[in-house]
């Protein structure tokens, strides 16, 4: 049977339990992240996460909610956003004379399509996204920046964030980067 994007997220947040408790290293991790997003099948992902503690649990078809959409502000001051977190699928950021930085390497994606936002007046923020996600850029910049390209390509299947913005003497940037190894 075909799998859904809900399979492959669930599957997907399995990975991450396992790597964050070390049950997997961060090579065979980034390589089973790949692979789960490219599965078609419900036997495809059970042969990636067959050996994982809670593999069992998964539904088939399942409703995956999305985080609820929200909002982040750096007025005269920062926001930060790192680590494990659940990535709504509308994310708007807003940074005056302050900044902010929104990591998407570890984070878990609770919809296949993810939009943010991102308005900056005179101040600057960075999005940091993990090299399997897909990235489409859409911003547009006043004596400032925002970044129009990424480097490198994402995974087919893996998850798409939508960047779309402003920003009036300021800068918005974007990098793929790769995740850092715990050991």
């Amino acid at each position: 049977m075909r799998a859904a994007d809900t399979d492959r997220i669930q599957v997907a947040q399995l990975l991450t339990d396992a790597a964050a408790n070390g049950k997997i290293g961060l090579t065979e991790f980034e390589n089973r992240l790949a692979r789960a997003y490219a599965a078609q099948t419900y036997d495809e992902l059970d042969r990636l996460s067959a050996d994982l503690p809670g593999a069992v649990t998964r539904g088939r078809g399942g409703t995956c909610r999305p985080a609820p959409s929200s909002t982040l502000l750096a007025i005269l001051s920062g926001y930060e956003r790192r680590g494990r977190w659940n990535v709504p699928n509308r994310l708007t950021t807003f940074a005056l004379w302050g900044g902010g930085v929104i990591d998407l390497r570890y984070a878990d994606f609770t919809a296949h399509d993810v939009e943010i936002r991102c308005y900056t007046i005179m101040g600057g923020q960075t999005i940091l996204v993990p090299p399997e996600v897909n990235v489409d850029l859409r911003g547009i910049a006043v004596m400032g920046s925002f970044d129009q390209n990424i480097e490198g390509e994402g995974s087919p299947g893996a998850p798409c964030v939508r960047i779309s913005g402003f920003a009036l003497w300021g800068s918005v940037a974007v990098k793929r980067k790769k995740r850092k190894s715990t050991a």
